[in-house]
């Protein structure tokens, strides 16, 4: 019984470390996973940004309150932040393209095109930072020619 017990904590803490390097993503995986999972909640006509749990666990801290105060902004948000447009189409949460992806140190920056039906595309810039470990939506911004 007394060896057993130190064998059994050295296992543990062996654990803890990759428990903490399960939850940090590649900037590729959280921008996917926001985007299929973004996009799901759009077309089953719930609003996303009332899952406060949720985008807590893909956008960052900093931005959620920035989308915060844009709300009840005089000028409001026209559109979608995340899609930078006032509709969407269903296929974007199937066909998310990502490339050119740059990370500098806790930061990082990716091209995204989502892919719709009849040539309905959205080109955007996502920045992200890690936060709590993982990579995180910090700033997204529409880019020419996607419409």
């Amino acid at each position: 019984m007394k060896r057993i017990v130190p064998v059994v904590l050295s296992f543990l803490v062996a654990l803890v470390p990759l428990r903490a390097s399960e939850s940090a993503t590649t900037p590729e995986d959280c921008i996917r996973g926001f985007y299929r999972w973004y996009v799901t909640n759009l077309v089953a006509n719930r609003d996303p940004l009332k899952q406060r749990k949720e985008m807590r666990r893909y956008a960052s801290e900093r931005l959620l309150k920035e989308i915060a105060k844009m709300k009840t902004g005089p000028d409001g948000l026209d559109g979608d932040y995340f899609v930078d447009a006032q509709d969407f189409d269903p296929l974007w949460s199937k066909n998310i393209s990502v490339s050119a992806v740059h990370i500098m140190g806790d930061k990082g920056t990716a091209n995204v095109l989502l892919d719709g039906a009849k040539g309905m595309r959205k080109k955007l810039l996502v920045r992200l930072v890690i936060e709590d470990g993982t990579w995180k939506v910090d700033k997204v911004q529409g880019r020419d020619g996607g419409d």
